[in-house]
């Protein structure tokens, strides 16, 4: 186990594909440092070989077989519930006033979370869902916000004062088999007013897929499992800080209002800058529109 970890530290690939000795060319041995041997070829059939396919399965069991803390240590496990409220405008805009606390129980820490935005929803694609989500009808939309975020209990992690101002722009394809792509670009000012203050300007981009199936047309209820992927650049490293991949479920559902939709998410956060760390979150969300 000493030498598998001295080999990661090594030759471990950095985010340009460098290794830490500046070799230009990743140097992969067996994982289990035994030879393996090649697979028989079968009389009459032609053999097709993947060699990209192959070292990036190697480079993978290299880092995550032989590299405990290829990811990082842990930064704590974080629990997010959140509560969406939607007023609709017409067919076009709405009013979205959200309220999304974390809490990290390991540093014995709370945030609390308040949005306002408003939303415009462009160019009517698909037909009619039975989610009450009408922004999946949509092509397009878009949305300017405005966001707080203030540390209510410090824990072991300290105080935080988070201010941020937000643009964002949504748009959606139909692909095969009925699933729904959607690529999420956002802008985010943030304002840390604690001490020391600053200010930095991020960039998300988002990538969804995610498939409804409509359980009762006349009780209006439908399950959408959903999985996105999730990049962000910011300007206190000049470089990609995160990485986010997420996957849940939405039940929608018409109880009261124009509906309700409810979601349950898991998802793993990885800090690439300043130092490679994760975080795993889970996350309640009720949506509620009216």
């Amino acid at each position: 186990m000493r030498n598998s970890r001295r080999f990661c530290q090594e030759n471990r690939p950095t985010l340009l594909g460098r290794t830490r000795r500046g070799n230009l060319t990743l140097k992969l041995g067996p994982v289990d440092g035994r030879p393996r041997p090649r697979p028989k070829a079968i009389p009459g059939t032609r053999t097709y070989r993947l060699p990209w396919a192959l070292l990036l399965k190697k480079a993978f069991a290299v880092d995550v077989l032989a590299c405990p803390d290829f990811f990082g240590p842990s930064q704590g496990l974080q629990l997010q519930p959140e509560l969406d409220v939607i007023q609709g405008f017409g067919d076009s805009f709405r009013v979205i006033a959200k309220l999304e606390p974390t809490f990290v129980p390991s540093e014995s820490n709370a945030t609390a979370g308040v949005s306002l935005y408003g939303a415009w929803m462009l160019a009517p694609f698909m037909e009619t869902t039975i989610t009450p989500d009408i922004a999946k009808r949509r092509r397009l939309d878009v949305r300017l916000g405005v966001s707080w975020y203030p540390t209510t209990v410090s824990g072991t992690a300290g105080w935080s004062n988070l201010f941020q101002l937000e643009g964002e722009a949504t748009v959606r394809e139909s692909i095969p088999w009925q699933i729904l792509a959607t690529l999420r670009s956002r802008v985010e000012a943030q304002w840390h007013l604690d001490e020391p203050t600053s200010f930095v300007w991020r960039l998300r981009a988002r990538l969804q897929l995610e498939r409804e199936f409509d359980f009762s047309d006349r009780n209006q209820t439908s399950l959408t499992p959903f999985v996105n992927a999730e990049v962000v650049w910011t300007t206190f490293q000049d470089m990609w800080a995160q990485f986010r991949i997420q996957a849940g479920l939405q039940l929608g559902v018409q109880w009261f209002g124009k509906g309700q939709v409810i979601e349950v998410n898991g998802s793993v956060v990885t800090y690439l800058q300043p130092s490679r760390s994760y975080s795993p979150v889970i996350g309640v969300v009720w949506y509620q529109y009216f």
